[in-house]
C-alpha cells in the first residue's frame, strides 16, 4: 500500500513538489509491479498494490490516474476532509453530492471513471472523525455554512473529535447537541446551540446510503478512517 499525499501538490506546504510527480509515480509502480510480478511466480501467490488516492479534484488532476491504473488493484479513495476548520466557513467534510465547488463524492468517483479506472478498482472511503468549527451562530439552518471564529474542542486535537467521543454527546439528551440532515449534499451534521459548536457527522444511514450506491455502481468496496475512532458498541 502506497500513501503519497500529494504528488503535484496538495498535502503539507512542507512536502517538495514537482510537475513530474505524476510521470515518477506511475514508474515506480511500474518496477514495484514488476518486481513483485517475478516474486509471485516464484512463490505461486499474486501480490496487490493499493494507494490512499486523492478526492479533491485539484489533486486527482495530478495523480496521473491513467498512468498507475494499469498497476494499481484498488484505488482507496479518501472521500474525507473536503472541508475543514482551515477554512472560516462550516462545511461537510465528507458530502455525498452537490457541494458547491465539487469536492464531494460522486464528483470524485466519476472522475476516476472518467480517467479509465474500472469502478472494481475504486474503493470508497469513509470518515470516523468529524471537523467541527466553534462560535458558530445557529444561522436558521443548525449552523451550515456559517462564519466560524476557529475549532472545537475536539478530541485529541482542536477541530476533530472522535466519532465514538462526538457520538455519546449526540446520544445523551442533556448535552444540546442536535443531528441534522442536509438533502442537498446527502450528508448528516450535528450543531449545538448553547455552545456554539458545529460538526460533521456521520451515521448508519449516511454509511448504508453510501454502501449501497457503492455497490449499485459496482465499486471495489468501502473503507474507513480509522477503526480506533469507531463507536465500541
Amino acid at each position: 500500500d502506497f500513501d503519497w499525499e500529494y504528488p503535484g501538490g496538495g498535502g503539507l506546504e512542507s512536502n517538495s513538489t514537482s510537475p513530474n510527480d505524476g510521470a515518477n509515480y506511475a514508474s515506480l509502480l511500474a518496477l514495484v509491479r514488476s518486481k513483485i510480478a517475478a516474486l509471485g511466480s516464484q512463490l505461486g501467490r499474486r501480490y496487490e498494490i493499493s494507494v490512499a488516492s486523492p478526492a479533491g479534484y485539484d489533486k486527482i488532476a495530478n495523480f496521473n490516474l491513467p498512468g498507475l491504473a494499469p498497476h494499481v488493484d484498488f484505488f482507496n479513495v479518501m472521500t474525507d476532509d473536503f472541508h475543514g476548520t482551515w477554512e472560516k466557513t462550516t462545511g461537510h467534510q465528507s458530502a455525498f453530492t452537490g457541494d458547491p465547488i465539487g469536492y464531494d463524492i460522486k464528483t470524485a468517483v466519476n472522475l476516476y471513471r472518467a480517467a479509465g479506472v474500472p469502478a472494481g478498482k475504486i474503493v470508497l472511503g469513509a470518515p470516523l472523525y468529524t471537523r467541527a468549527w466553534s462560535v458558530v451562530a445557529d444561522g436558521g439552518d443548525g449552523g451550515y455554512a456559517e462564519q466560524a471564529s476557529g475549532s472545537a474542542p475536539g478530541t485529541f486535537e482542536a477541530g476533530v473529535y472522535d466519532y465514538k467521543d462526538l457520538l455519546r454527546q449526540v446520544q445523551d439528551p442533556a448535552s444540546g447537541w442536535k443531528i441534522y440532515w442536509d438533502d442537498t449534499a446527502q450528508a448528516t451534521y450535528v450543531y449545538n446551540r448553547s455552545k456554539g459548536l458545529f460538526s460533521s457527522f456521520e451515521t448508519p444511514t449516511s454509511i448504508a446510503q453510501r454502501a449501497q450506491w457503492a455497490e449499485d455502481i459496482g465499486l471495489g468496496g468501502m473503507m474507513f478512517w480509522d477503526i480506533t475512532n469507531d463507536a465500541l458498541d
